[in-house]
């Protein structure tokens, strides 16, 4: 059995900061290599594997913001993950497994009522069909 793996499933620049620090902190602990992925949602009509630098310009910028908070705030590497799938849920549990992953770190947009109630789509399946630990990340509510 090799090194345990944390990998952390990064969605919008946002929260790529709050949850490369929780992964950095999880894998830490479990002195454990570290892997970020994001996963491009492609419409139905594109095909999969369409060469469309629009598609992946985003989740590229992304995961390059998720190496430099990893080397500057925890002098920690990580390896870099773009796939591209229908579904993101099923994507990253597959990339998971694949890489051999003990415990997977993502978050939840609070997107309205009904969302929180059902942790989004990503989230719920994930959490249905992982068969490692994950921690999900949910910011505070901010109240005005």
């Amino acid at each position: 059995m090799g090194k345990p793996k944390v990998m952390v499933a990064l969605r919008e620049q946002e929260s790529v900061e709050s949850l490369v620090a929780l992964a950095c902190q999880v894998a830490s602990g479990m002195e454990a290599e570290l892997v970020a992925l994001h996963v491009v949602e492609v419409p139905l009509p594109t095909p999969i594997e369409a060469h469309d630098e629009v598609l992946d310009h985003p989740g590229k910028e992304i995961l390059e913001r998720a190496e430099k908070y990893a080397a500057q705030s925890f002098s920690r590497s990580v390896v870099t993950r773009l796939l591209r799938a229908r579904h993101a849920g099923e994507a990253i549990v597959g990339e998971a497994q694949e890489q051999g992953v003990d415990c997977l770190v993502m978050g939840h947009r609070r997107l309205s009522v009904i969302g929180e109630i059902l942790l989004g789509s990503t989230v719920q399946y994930v959490a249905r069909h992982a068969p490692f630990r994950v921690i999900v990340e949910i910011p505070p509510v901010h109240r005005t």
